[in-house]
């Protein structure tokens, strides 16, 4: 057994409900938080982890799955038991594979690590089948052929969007069929979404960024996510973040998916459908809170960025 190794069937072999929840405390090492939710044709989980050194898990799988994987913070990896090369995923970075089969090893690497996954089997993966998309036509006829198959050649930073959609799952309120069709739903734009970004990157190796500008990248999302209602510039979010205008622009597309104000807007539009939601408040008044003198204006950007007016949220 490799040091700190732990046997998978702590998490695989749970009972057939339909959410678990487990915690290993491994002495003086740290921790391990598992839940996750079964439904029909697929398990989704989550975890966290606090380790004072690497963790090393066995898996041993010969059901062929399709693998959705989200590095929320912090470094995982995986290889098979017969092979040195390792799949490394870092923060904020994603990748969707199919395994025919699996015997090897995943490992949590950095001192904390939260991860978000989705395993499909056949009776769920099949309908996802299309290959309008070229890195679609490659990764389904790698699967058609029972070999592995990735959908990007790297691995890919995890979006707004993306991370909205896991959050929408972490939060679900329905029960029945309905959490399976809000579930399944959720899937299904997920692995559209991946599909889309692997085809606009075409294969080419993200940028690589050094750790420390890594580090003042997050903090100057988080500055955008607390000053998003004030008069933002690139200079002003890269001064507060110890960066220049260059690498904050660069390397905010590179990490995160989109531009600094692409993300802004993003933040804005998602803020407005929760506050026509969740508030009593109008269409008039949200497009006021987004800084909007009028309304067709507010209407018109969130239909653009949704794909419906916001008035359709309060009928």
């Amino acid at each position: 057994m490799i040091d700190n190794e732990l046997n998978l069937i702590l998490c695989t072999e749970m009972s057939e409900v339909d959410r678990t929840e487990c915690a290993d405390y491994l002495g003086n090492t740290g921790y391990i938080n598992f839940s996750e939710v079964k439904i029909n044709g697929a398990d989704i989980f989550s975890g966290s982890s606090k380790l004072e050194q690497e963790l090393t898990v066995r898996e041993q799988n010969e059901t062929p799955t399709l693998n959705m994987y989200f590095s929320i913070h912090g470094t995982s990896s995986a290889w098979e038991a017969n092979s040195k090369e390792k799949y490394v995923l870092k923060d904020n970075q994603h990748a969707t594979t199919f395994l025919p089969g699996f015997d090897g090893y995943y490992a949590l690497s950095s001192p904390e690590v939260r991860n978000f996954g989705i395993s499909l089997y056949e009776s769920f993966f099949s309908r996802l089948y299309a290959t309008d998309l070229e890195c679609l036509k490659r990764f389904w006829d790698k699967v058609n052929a029972g070999q592995m198959a990735d959908i990007s050649e790297h691995a890919l930073p995890i979006t707004p969007k993306q991370q909205s959609i896991i959050n929408d799952m972490h939060h679900c309120v329905y029960t029945g069929n309905m959490k399976q069709l809000f579930f399944e739903s959720k899937i299904t734009e997920l692995f559209l979404l991946q599909a889309e970004q692997a085809e606009a990157l075409n294969g080419a190796k993200p940028v690589k960024i050094e750790r420390h500008n890594v580090d003042k990248l997050h903090a100057a999302r988080q500055y955008i996510q607390q000053r998003m209602f004030d008069p933002l510039t690139l200079n002003g979010i890269a001064r507060e973040a110890g960066l220049n205008e260059f690498m904050l622009k660069k390397g905010f597309k590179e990490l995160f998916g989109l531009t600094v104000f692409g993300y802004l807007n993003e933040l804005k539009m998602n803020y407005a459908r929760q506050m026509l939601l969740e508030t009593h408040c109008t269409v008039y008044e949200a497009a006021y809170t987004m800084g909007y003198n009028e309304p067709y204006n507010f209407s018109k950007a969130f239909r653009k960025h949704f794909g419906y007016l916001p008035g359709e949220l309060k009928k």
